[in-house]
């Protein structure tokens, strides 16, 4: 059976709209002559008010809106945070989803995506010592060769682990939960690979997954809509982000995922 992305069963309420019937309205008396204005003195730039941008207001989320119940559920299957979840390795597979903004899915940084992805990922060895020149030899490898020297040439020597990530898992996890492959992406600079071994690698020590939370969504038609409440996004200041899914043969796609200043430092 396919994976899905939610299992959410959204629930859609059929609103009843009233007809309003209009009225005519009597016609306004012309206003009498007002007497000339003496001319406001110019202003100087000095003078004027500010006007400073204000904070971006986005239009209200059109459709049915979701309960908090509902919230609640799409939340579940994104935090990867709950502790003793059966499908932990799902939610941080979906989590390299938002690691960047894109307005089309097939235009995520794949670069991104791929640093703190999992699944079905090892670590290169010393006895990979040809897989591991071929990979020096990239045009992005990020280690000169003077630097490579200090470390003896060699993955254990280097001080970060180098990771492969053979491109058939990264496939699948595009193709469950967003309906595309690699072949789609549009955005893969920087990106490390090795047709030989069919695979990609980076090189990452830590752990920092991208994250939503959705505080408010609605459904329309086919087309669910995700809003997380103010936060930060890495420099841009406060931000709020918006996750848009679209529903396709019974599974709930990722479509798009972008943020959006507040106008707040």
């Amino acid at each position: 059976m396919k994976h899905r992305l939610l299992t959410l069963i959204f629930t859609i309420c059929i609103l009843s709209l009233a007809a309003c019937g209009g009225e005519t309205l009597p016609a306004k008396e012309p206003d009498p002559p007002q007497p000339a204005e003496t001319p406001a003195e110019p202003v100087s730039p000095e003078e004027s008010p500010a006007e400073d941008a204000q904070p971006e207001t986005l239009p209200p989320l059109v459709g049915t809106p979701l309960t908090e119940e509902e919230l609640a559920q799409v939340n579940g299957a994104f935090d990867y945070s709950q502790p003793g979840e059966a499908d932990q390795e799902k939610k941080l597979e979906r989590s390299c989803f938002f690691t960047s903004s894109y307005e089309d899915v097939t235009e995520l940084n794949l670069e991104e995506f791929l640093r703190y992805y999992s699944n079905g990922s090892s670590t290169l060895e010393d006895e990979d010592a040809e897989e591991f020149q071929a990979l020096a030899a990239l045009p992005d490898f990020p280690y000169d060769a003077e630097a490579l020297e200090t470390w003896e040439n060699r993955p254990g020597g280097l001080p970060v682990p180098v990771h492969r990530i053979p491109r058939e898992a990264v496939d699948q996890t595009l193709e469950t939960y967003a309906g595309i492959t690699t072949a789609d992406l549009k955005n893969t600079k920087g990106i490390l690979y090795l047709p030989d071994y069919d695979s990609y690698y980076n090189f990452t020590s830590d752990f920092g997954p991208g994250w939503f939370a959705a505080a408010e969504g609605a459904r329309d038609g086919d087309t669910v809509r995700l809003r997380s409440e103010v936060s930060w996004w890495g420099d841009g200041g406060e931000t709020v982000r918006e996750l848009t899914l679209r529903e396709k043969d019974g599974r709930w796609l990722i479509q798009s995922f972008t943020v959006h200043p507040t106008g707040s430092d």
